[in-house]
């Protein structure tokens, strides 16, 4: 008996990706997902952030994950881990590096290198509240994606184009979200 072994291209099985879009575009439930985070207050500005499951397509699958999340010590932290802004550059790059990559490998590019260097400027007065037309957040983010591989530059933007469509994260910043928050006290 013999096993056979998945070709890959860039650490990725493009076959498994195919099929995974066959059966999303069969059954609208297999591309159901639903991720969760929970995150306490250590100390400070210090959390830690667990991340132990999610479910796709109602099933539920484990994980274990935990993240420190911090402040400089220049802004009243400790330093003792990224802190919530530098978080969510890293869960833009490195979805949209994600999809980049995953898109190549659909298209059998062999991808030396892929890189995303993202910033984002924020203004402490919104934060503090000091001045109301100054946004809490960011106000503009930018990024360059530098990419070496064996396609053509034409190629490469086509590609991009559509890992810009498709990034989740990207398009979770660039448009509005349904937020729907509460506030629970224990006594």
């Amino acid at each position: 008996m013999t096993t056979q072994q998945l070709q890959t291209i860039n650490g990725v099985a493009p076959s498994e990706l195919r099929e995974l879009v066959e059966a999303v575009s069969q059954d609208a439930t297999q591309g159901q997902l639903a991720f969760q985070a929970t995150t306490a207050w250590v100390d400070g500005t210090r959390s830690e952030t667990h991340i132990k499951s999610f479910e796709w397509a109602g099933q539920s699958y484990t994980r274990d994950f935990t993240l420190t999340i911090d402040e400089p010590e220049e802004l009243g932290g400790t330093n003792m881990g990224p802190n919530p802004q530098e978080v969510l550059l890293s869960a833009l790059n490195a979805c949209l590096l994600a999809t980049f990559v995953a898109l190549c490998s659909m298209q059998g590019i062999a991808l030396e290198k892929v890189e995303i260097t993202s910033n984002g400027k924020l203004d402490l007065r919104g934060f503090f509240q000091l001045d109301t037309t100054v946004p809490s957040g960011y106000q503009d983010l930018h990024w360059i994606l530098t990419v070496k591989g064996n396609a053509t530059a034409e190629q490469f933007q086509q590609v991009y184009e559509a890992a810009l469509k498709a990034s989740p994260n990207v398009w979770n910043l660039a448009q509005p979200v349904s937020i729907k928050s509460e506030l629970q006290v224990e006594r």
